[in-house]
């Protein structure tokens, strides 16, 4: 098994900083926004919600990820050939 550089946890960390972790917050907020429309019914507006909860618990694990690189380590359940 090949050791991973820490020039390539970098790389990955930036990656999810710049785009992963914006995304995932961009979802969190669409998600926020369908829940909150009245035109949808209880149910659309239930699902958007927990969309929205799961794209912020994302993010969150994305900057925990980004972190844990950044420190040298590669994250628990991270693939990274």
């Amino acid at each position: 098994m090949s050791r991973i550089t820490r020039a390539r946890m970098n790389e990955e960390a930036a990656y999810l900083e710049a785009k992963a972790i914006p995304r995932a917050l961009a979802a969190a907020r669409d998600g926020e926004r369908a829940a909150a429309d009245p035109s949808t019914s209880d149910y659309q507006r239930s699902v958007a919600a927990a969309c929205a909860r799961t794209a912020r618990a994302d993010a969150a694990d994305y900057r925990t990820f980004a972190g844990t690189l950044r420190a040298g380590e590669v994250p628990d359940g991270m693939d990274l050939r």
